[in-house]
């Protein structure tokens, strides 16, 4: 069984956004969208923490709707999970910027 090579499909979903617009967020939104979640992803996989904030921050900030933020939430925070943060994942700014609501007296003990 092959293992996918996700250092590789990051460089190339990276040469990808390189060569997007200024303005790709307005003029080419799904492929914009399309590329960053895939960087995201991809970033995730090989462990570069740095580009997956940096392409979640983006995504936050551009996404249109919720459902266009999930997926860079998703690995953002998984991220944060893997290395022991949930505290700071549960309390990220971008879960406000969202209009999601976690009440600040859940922490780590009333987790299952």
């Amino acid at each position: 069984m092959e293992m996918s090579d996700y250092l590789s499909a990051l460089s190339f979903f990276e040469y990808g956004i390189s060569f997007l617009q200024e303005r790709h967020w307005q003029q080419d939104y799904d492929l914009s969208l399309e590329l960053f979640n895939c960087s995201t992803k991809c970033a995730y996989a090989v462990g570069d923490h740095e580009k997956l904030k940096c392409r979640t921050d983006e995504v936050l900030s551009f996404g249109r709707v919720f459902e266009d933020k999930l997926i860079v939430l998703y690995y953002f925070v998984s991220a944060l999970c893997d290395a022991s943060l949930l505290n700071e994942a549960i309390a990220k700014e971008s879960f406000r910027s969202t209009g999601i609501s976690i009440p600040r007296a859940y922490d780590i003990i009333h987790l299952p």
